[in-house]
Order: structure tokens, then sequence, then C-alpha cells
């Protein structure tokens, strides 16, 4: 039971402590934000901190990889992954997200967001191999996942930064609308 415990203590804390950091980057830039005030902020001493993260940048990376993972699950409720139901779960995460991807880039830290996907490419590429629609090699090649993910990138950098007023659906239409011209 004490492990059980201290797990859920930790991820409470780290939890605790990306609350924090989102709540000081609505009025401080990221890179004047100390790992004290983030604690203090975040209702725990230090030690807690760096019992969690070695750095500031890990806490971006928590909550980084999270988006990912969130990203993932909602692709593995697709039965078959089309243009469509990829592009759509991409959105609804991003949107899921927007509060602190809109923070990320006011900072210019949403490159961190790229470089979090691309440490999930392996990953998206054999889910996407088990649950391809068509026989293109192509189409689900490893080359293609980094090609279409630099798209969704570009276009949901431009989403993010209008406001992000189409809904994921919308969003999904377009891609796929996109894709039916570049294929």
């Amino acid at each position: 039971m004490g492990n059980k415990s201290n797990s859920f203590l930790s991820l409470q804390s780290k939890e605790w402590l990306v609350k924090a950091l989102q709540i000081l980057m609505k009025t401080k830039n990221y890179s004047d934000i100390t790992i004290k005030e983030l604690a203090q902020k975040a209702g725990v001493d230090r030690k807690t901190f760096y019992r969690n993260f070695k750095s500031k940048e890990d806490v971006l990376r928590f909550y980084l990889d999270r988006t990912c993972q969130d990203y993932i699950d909602r692709l593995n409720k697709e039965h078959k992954l089309t243009t469509l139901s990829i592009a759509k779960a991409f959105f609804s995460t991003c949107k899921q997200h927007s509060d602190f991807l809109s923070l990320l880039d006011k900072n210019n830290l949403l490159p961190l967001l790229l470089i979090a996907f691309d440490d999930y490419l392996p990953m998206l590429h054999e889910m996407f191999e088990d649950k391809r629609i068509d026989d293109n090699p192509v189409y689900y090649s490893e080359y293609a996942l980094s090609f279409f993910t630099g798209g969704f990138w570009n276009i949901s950098i431009k989403w993010i930064r209008r406001g992000g007023n189409e809904t994921p659906e919308e969003m999904a239409q377009i891609v796929e609308t996109l894709m039916s011209y570049s294929i």
C-alpha cells in the first residue's frame, strides 16, 4: 500500500507543479520563473520539487508527454485510422490543451511540443501499421508520418495563434481536404 500511496503523492505533486507553472506563465515569462517560486505556488517545498523533477523543463516535458499520451489514447479508440480520424484526434487533443499550448507559444516554447511528438513517432508508426486502411506502403511509412506531422504541426500553430475558433471536426475536414490534393 505504501508504494501506491507514494506514487499517488508523487503524481499529485507533479500535477500541482504543472498547474502552478501554468498560473505563473500567465503573468510572467517562463525564463523568469524560479524553482523556488514554482514550488511555493504549488504549495510544496523545493525538496518535493527535486524529488519529482530535475528542472522547470522537466515540468514542461511531463505535461507534453501527457498531451502526447492523450492523443495516442484517442487514436487507440479508433477501429480504423483514416486521415479524418487521425486529424480529429489530433485537433481534439490540441483543443483540450489549448490554454497550455498558448502559454508555450507566448514564451516561444511551442517547438517543445513537436519534439515531444517526435519522440512518439515510432509508437505512432506501429499503431498506424496495425490499423491501416489501405495497402499503400508509402502512405504509412515513417517518412510519410514525419511529413504529415510537419503539416499537422504548422496547421495547429496557425490554429492556436488564431484562437482555435474552428472545431476539431472542422480542422480535421480541412486536413482531409488538403491531403486529398497532395496524394
